[in-house]
């Protein structure tokens, strides 16, 4: 079947014939999905762990998922929808019973974007002060018009905006339905809160140092493993730290033996990223890969002789106050749904993230090395540190750098030392260059916006 995914060309649809076939549908590994129709942009969405993917419409009851791939639905005698169907699995109906999803970034101001008024954030006994957008930007109309732009639609699901500033947070936005005390999921922005964890092992012993070489810390787990050489001897957990392991591993190349979708399909996650072969020697160049933080994760598991959520709970997250989360760390298929990942709010991430902008300190204690910081953000431009990106933007000649926690969907954590700023930025624009090849909304909105303020 040839698919036609452009909009514009695409057959018509409307929002009553979409809601025929919504509700709660069987998905793969005992787990469940929804199917929601959006009245705002006439598209059926499918709702897995939170997130939601937009289904292209081909014809009646024929759809197109974020992969080009068809997905059918199947109707009983009297035509109400009893299954759908993709690639040959079926997953039947189960009820009209299921959590619905808004819509619309403000719906009371959709159409009236204009009549948007900023307020400074709530104070809250979460350790944040708060402050005006005012008294730290020279110009807040390009805050203004960013908010007034998403609620338009403008720059779709994304779902908060928090900017801290000269120690104190101006603005917290939040869209299509979440809230600050609503937990968002962090997909890869999880990754670099486990180089946290990593650092706080090896400051209390549990492990030597991130000079160590990687494998020996498995001896006891696996009886062997794949395709050893002198050159994977040689990895050490600082080469998995900067992506810089030597492996055939690249997450978004479908042609790397170590890709996400790869590992993601075998039984175990770590097992598979530790057994694939070399290509180069470990410390030459950097290459994205999903399994080095995961691999880390188990590191401090083996080191620690416990779960690393309970780890994170008892030297990370309690003493920063944060209790409203949720993380299950199981690196094999139980977590193909949700990635392993963390699910927190965005105020608690901001706390996260200015203990790194204050090297270490959250209201005196020191919560991480100050060491550690310092190696996270030591990295060449574009390039890793230790599980952080150095991302910087050059606006009319001037030159802003950060470091950055950044996940699928929209998931922005930015630390601006030399601004002495926080931004982050959640949403749920899923698998977007797959979608639209084209970068997730803080890509632009960042530049446009907010750095434009400062001038």
């Amino acid at each position: 079947m040839d698919l036609i995914l452009d909009k514009e060309i695409s057959p018509q649809t409307t929002f009553q014939n979409l809601q025929d076939y919504e509700g709660k549908y069987e998905y793969h590994e005992n787990t469940s999905l929804s199917f929601i129709a959006s009245e705002m942009d006439t598209t059926l969405y499918a709702i897995i762990d939170q997130a939601k993917y937009p289904l292209k419409y081909i014809a009646v009851d024929t759809f197109a998922n974020n992969q080009n791939i068809p997905v059918t639905f199947q109707r009983d005698k009297t035509g109400k929808i009893k299954s759908y169907r993709v690639e040959g699995d079926r997953f039947s109906y189960i009820s009209s019973d299921f959590e619905r999803m808004e819509m619309y970034p403000r719906k009371e101001l959709w159409n009236n974007s204009k009549a948007y008024v900023y307020s400074i954030p709530d104070r809250n006994i979460d350790g944040l002060e708060v402050g005006d957008l005012k008294d730290v930007f020279k110009n807040t109309q390009p805050i203004i018009d960013m908010v007034k732009e998403t609620i338009k639609g403008s720059y779709p699901d994304v779902h908060s905006i928090l900017i801290y500033k000269e120690e104190k947070l101006v603005l917290e936005e939040y869209f299509y339905g979440y809230a600050k005390d609503k937990p968002h999921q962090l997909r890869s922005a999880t990754k670099p809160f486990i180089g946290s964890l990593l650092g706080i092992a090896i400051e209390k012993g549990m492990i030597g140092s991130e000079q160590d070489n990687l494998l020996p810390y498995f001896n006891k787990q696996y009886d062997s493993i794949a395709n050893l050489d002198n050159r994977k001897r040689e990895i050490t957990i600082e080469n998995f730290l900067t992506y810089r392991h030597g492996m055939d591993c690249e997450n978004n190349n479908p042609e790397s033996r170590g890709s996400e979708q790869r590992m993601m399909e075998s039984k175990d996650w770590v097992k598979y990223t530790l057994d694939l072969p070399m290509v180069q020697s470990p410390g030459e160049t950097s290459s994205y890969c999903t399994g080095c933080p995961l691999t880390l994760g188990r590191v401090v598991e083996i080191a620690s002789n416990e779960k690393l959520e309970n780890f994170a709970e008892k030297h990370l997250f309690s003493p920063l106050g944060i209790t409203n989360y949720k993380w299950r760390f199981a690196p094999d298929p139980s977590s193909k749904t949700n990635f392993s990942q963390m699910y927190i709010t965005p105020r608690d991430l901001l706390k996260l993230a200015k203990v790194y902008k204050d090297k270490g300190l959250w209201r005196g204690q020191q919560i991480l090395p100050e060491k550690w910081i310092e190696k996270s953000f030591d990295t060449e431009d574009g390039d890793y540190g230790y599980l952080w990106e150095h991302k910087y933007f050059v606006i009319d000649g001037h030159r802003y750098d950060s470091y950055m926690a950044s996940g699928n969907g929209g998931q922005k954590i930015n630390i601006w030392p030399e601004l002495n700023m926080i931004t982050v930025f959640t949403g749920g624009n899923y698998n977007s260059y797959a979608l639209y090849g084209k970068s997730t909304p803080p890509n632009e909105m960042i530049p446009k916006y907010i750095l434009k303020a400062l001038e």
